[in-house]
């Protein structure tokens, strides 16, 4: 059974991280467009709240730096995609994808700021974002799923 349990949590990893690594892989391959595309996102967001001084002044700061901004998101997605990928230190890559959905969701899936179609396209992404952190939390909270010597909480059985 525990080589079932074990087989089981590496398919989950390998699910749960494919798309952090051909997404990091991406911004590599278009590095201009994703450029470009981060700093129009940022700019627009910026239009959008006008009246809330401290969200336009966090993304108004943070504009100039859109370029290692982008280099740190692309190296978070592939370095953590590639720990839970491959169970090692996988909480510690579960950790680097949680420092990159959250300001990444808010940025690119604000749909409460949105209406009709648009806003509709948005919530559905804001909420598979927050299913992947519901898969990311369990990785941060068991490690690799294998009954490995603290890799891993006791799970229940029944």
């Amino acid at each position: 059974m525990n080589a079932l349990r074990a087989l089981i949590a590496a398919i989950g990893r390998m699910c749960l991280s494919v798309i952090f690594i051909l997404s990091g892989v991406s911004k590599f391959l278009n590095w201009h467009e994703m450029e470009q595309t981060v700093t129009t996102t940022m700019n627009n967001l910026n239009i959008l709240i006008q009246g809330n001084e401290v969200m336009y002044q966090m993304i108004t700061a943070a504009l100039p730096w859109s370029r290692e901004l982008l280099g740190l998101a692309m190296t978070f997605e592939i370095v953590g995609g590639l720990l839970i990928f491959l169970g090692i230190r996988a909480r510690l890559g579960a950790f680097l994808l949680i420092l990159f959905l959250i300001p990444t969701t808010f940025l690119f899936h604000h749909y409460w700021l949105l209406e009709g179609s648009d806003r509709e396209l948005q919530m559905t992404m804001f909420l598979k974002n927050l299913s992947i952190f519901g898969g990311l939390f369990i990785v941060l909270a068991l490690g690799t799923g294998g009954n490995k010597g603290k890799s891993c909480a006791k799970l229940p059985s029944k």
